[in-house]
């Protein structure tokens, strides 16, 4: 949206103004690749969601519209997903924009349990709930869904070998159907 836009904007301008001055000896440089460190995740999370960075936001985002549109349209098919984001916040954001559209779904991220990360693993696999939400982190290993046939990644990840691995969870030995893979980017 444009409120968006601005926003990222807004953002971008006050990182370059800040980092502008750099560091000039090794503590200083340091210093300096921690703080840009910090606005790229910043502007990252932006560009997921604003309420990542600022709890004030009330309005939803761009990406989030997006989602909810296309999973009526999976569900409507009858089809089942993965849905993957590097911020466990920003899962939360879908968590409640699914809850008030009384989607049912699986959920996962690095605080679940061992017991109970195999729990959801097979009660997705035995058809509960259209969605999986996974954690980036805790979605990258030892995970078999076969019964999802799209994925969805709402925000790249420094090295894209990880969304690869986040993407062959539903890539596996079983799998019967085709496997969509959408990268939503902003």
């Amino acid at each position: 949206s444009k409120e968006e836009r601005k926003r990222y904007e807004d953002t971008r301008v006050a990182a370059l103004s800040e980092l502008g001055g750099g560091g000039k000896n090794e503590q200083g440089a340091g210093q300096q690749r921690i703080r840009t460190l910090a606005w790229l995740t910043k502007l990252r999370q932006l560009a997921c969601h604003p309420r990542l960075v600022d709890q004030s936001w009330t309005k939803s985002s761009a990406k989030l519209q997006l989602l909810v549109s296309l999973v009526d349209e999976l569900r409507e098919g009858k089809h089942r997903a993965l849905i993957f984001s590097q911020f466990v916040k920003h899962l939360g954001l879908i968590r409640q924009a699914l809850d008030e559209r009384g989607v049912e779904y699986q959920y996962l991220d690095g605080a679940t349990p061992a017991k109970e990360r195999q729990r959801r693993v097979d009660a997705f696999q035995e058809g509960q709930g259209d969605l999986f939400l996974i954690s980036l982190k805790a979605g990258g290993t030892g995970l078999n869904l076969t019964a999802a046939d799209h994925v969805f990644l709402m925000d790249p990840w420094w090295n894209p070998s990880v969304e690869e691995q986040a993407a062959d969870r539903a890539h596996r030995i079983g799998q019967e159907k085709p496997v969509n893979v959408f990268r939503i980017v902003s």
